[in-house]
């Protein structure tokens, strides 16, 4: 006897569903169902295996996949400030910021300015002569009327506001804030309170603009379309009924003591183009120079640097961890002798320990991070092996005594220099990403007048009038040198900078590639093996379904034999009885 079902079978980490019987044992009294179960866990030990196997290439890969996001961090952080724009933060304070408020950006230059604010810039106001209510029916004509005005100045296009009949003031105030044609005044109604009676409520018209150009302006030409004139039932709204409540003006201020006995003018109190690099937000005049005092925020760049190295912390810490090895348990991380950690630890700390790319003694006063206190952690007992260390005191007087030498040292962007003293040979330009940041040899052969021979680096380079181009090819493609055309040969060195930032930012996107990058050539490499084993365990499965199926079809049989002779046996039995053969009979 025996039913048909569902039967599911586990083999390690897999369950293998299938069409089963389950035996009763009433044939044969064996437990055929555990059997199986037993016999196919014991074929199924090297699935188990390839799971395994599998686990193992698939925790590699996540392991490989987090490396390569805090690299990508890493590149976002050393990207953010791998320019002077970006890195050298400088401080701008005002000594009366009741008067004028100053920030600076990183292209100001340090230094001090008196500035004194003669006049603010404003918009134009007008108020008009006001009603009783701002219910007031304005346009009691029957028919629609017009408000019209000009802005800014007489020589804008008038604008021709459409004033319903039974319109209110309110509704007036509304039709010019949202008419299409208005080129920028808001329209408000004022209150001026209860002491008021039959002015209490003006309309009042506000430029959005500041300075000399942006008036409103009533006129003959626009009195003329305006007919809400205050006949017909309309109240008066033409130029005579307003009164000019603030004029339009320009601010003034002097920088400096310049320019003497007159003023620079701006239209707004936003003031970007008198001191380079510096943003003036005037705020009121005063008869006396408030001084600003531009210099460098030596604490933003360190917090700069300081982020730079926690990443680039991050990165080494997480290499060491999935390498270890502990020679006592023998156990190891799952990125243990990978190849691609030492290719990238190893190409992150030339950087770390090497000189700058184009920087050079003495002409630099600093060309690597040790210079500024930042060393790496040689010690190896220690947690911190491997990673950049922080000398603060050194750092900080880094930062005091010269900025500007660390700000190039981290953030100098293909800055280019020419060494030659003698001015033969200048640097021209060069191309970021292409051209190879390092120092370079140039020589150069005039004869009457013109370029007759010239190299870059030892290789030929590219002539054209006065200015020899590096080939393609080689490091310095891309980089063009300017020669002095008078007779002559000419030898120096150009030197392309690119700061610590830039050189991290660079060498990421190497490691980082989806083509060439060394993690992401191992992530698919491991990914083909993992989809190797993945066909194998499928192959493996089939193998040991059909091993599964035989045996419930063999135990099937064997069941259906066993019953047959114990049918066969029950029938004999019976025959001897009625043969009256019993067991007693045969002694």
């Amino acid at each position: 006897m025996a039913d048909t079902s569902i039967s599911a079978i586990s083999t390690g980490q897999s369950l293998y569903y299938q069409p089963a019987i389950t035996f009763t044992g009433l044939g044969s009294g064996i437990d055929s169902q555990s059997i199986i179960k037993k016999l196919v866990e014991v074929e199924s030990r090297q699935m188990e295996k390839l799971e395994a196997w599998k686990k193992e290439w698939e925790e590699k890969i996540a392991a490989l996949q987090t490396l390569n996001t805090k690299m990508t961090d890493f590149r976002t952080t050393a990207a953010a400030y791998d320019t002077p724009a970006q890195f050298q933060a400088k401080t701008a304070t005002s000594s009366n910021t009741s008067v004028l408020t100053a920030t600076a950006s990183s292209t100001a230059a340090a230094g001090a300015h008196q500035v004194l604010v003669n006049q603010l810039a404003q918009n134009d106001m007008h108020a008009h002569a006001g009603l009783s209510s701002s219910s007031t029916v304005i346009n009691a004509s029957g028919s629609s009327k017009v408000f019209a005005f000009k802005y800014p100045g007489s020589s804008a296009t008038p604008v021709s506001i459409t004033v319903p009949d039974n319109a209110t003031l309110s509704e007036l105030a509304t039709a010019i804030n949202t008419s299409g044609a208005n080129p920028g005044v808001t329209a408000t109604v004022l209150d001026m309170g209860p002491s008021y009676t039959t002015d209490r409520y003006r309309l009042v018209l506000q430029g959005n603009s500041t300075g000399d150009d942006y008036d409103i302006v009533f006129d003959a030409a626009t009195d003329a379309l305006t007919t809400l004139d205050g006949t017909g039932g309309t109240v008066d709204f033409r130029s005579t009924t307003f009164t000019e409540a603030q004029d339009a003006q320009n601010a003034q201020l002097r920088v400096d003591g310049y320019p003497a006995g007159t003023w620079m003018e701006r239209a707004t109190n936003t003031v970007t183009d008198i001191i380079s690099g510096v943003r003036l937000e005037l705020l009121s005049t005063s008869g006396s120079a408030v001084q600003v005092s531009i210099g460098n925020d030596t604490q933003a760049m360190q917090e700069e640097i300081e982020a730079v190295v926690e990443k680039y912390n991050d990165v080494i810490a997480y290499i060491k961890e999935q390498t270890k090895y502990d020679q006592n348990t023998g156990e190891a991380g799952i990125l243990f002798g990978n190849y691609a950690m030492q290719i990238v630890k190893s190409g992150l700390n030339s950087i770390a320990t090497g000189n700058a790319s184009g920087f050079q003694d003495p002409d630099d006063p600093y060309i690597n991070l040790p210079q500024i206190g930042i060393t790496t952690d040689t010690d190896e007992s220690s947690d911190t092996f491997g990673q950049l260390l922080i000398d603060e005191s050194t750092l900080s007087t880094a930062l005091n005594d010269n900025p500007e030498g660390v700000a190039d040292l981290m953030a100098a962007y293909f800055r280019g220099i020419s060494d030659d003293s003698s001015g033969n040979i200048t640097y021209y330009s060069s191309i970021p990403e292409i051209t190879k940041p390092g120092i370079y040899t140039v020589n150069a052969t005039v004869a009457g007048g013109v370029i007759t021979s010239g190299t870059i680096n030892g290789h030929a380079a590219t002539i054209s009038g006065d200015t020899l181009t590096g080939s393609s090819g080689y490091d310095e493609y891309g980089l063009a040198v300017r020669i002095n055309l008078v007779d002559g040969t000419y030898s120096g060195t150009v030197r392309l900078q690119l700061g610590k930032n830039g050189e991290f930012a660079s060498k990421l996107n190497d490691l980082l590639s989806t083509t060439s990058g060394p993690v992401n050539i191992l992530i698919n490499n491991y990914q083909d093996i993992v989809d190797s084993i993945e066909d194998k365990i499928a192959l493996e499965q089939r193998r040991i379904e059909a091993y599964q199926q035989r045996l419930l079809q063999q135990f099937s049989r064997l069941e259906s034999v066993l019953a047959e002779l114990n049918d066969q046996a029950t029938y004999i039995a019976g025959q001897l009885q009625n043969l009256g053969i019993t067991s007693s009979s045969k002694k």
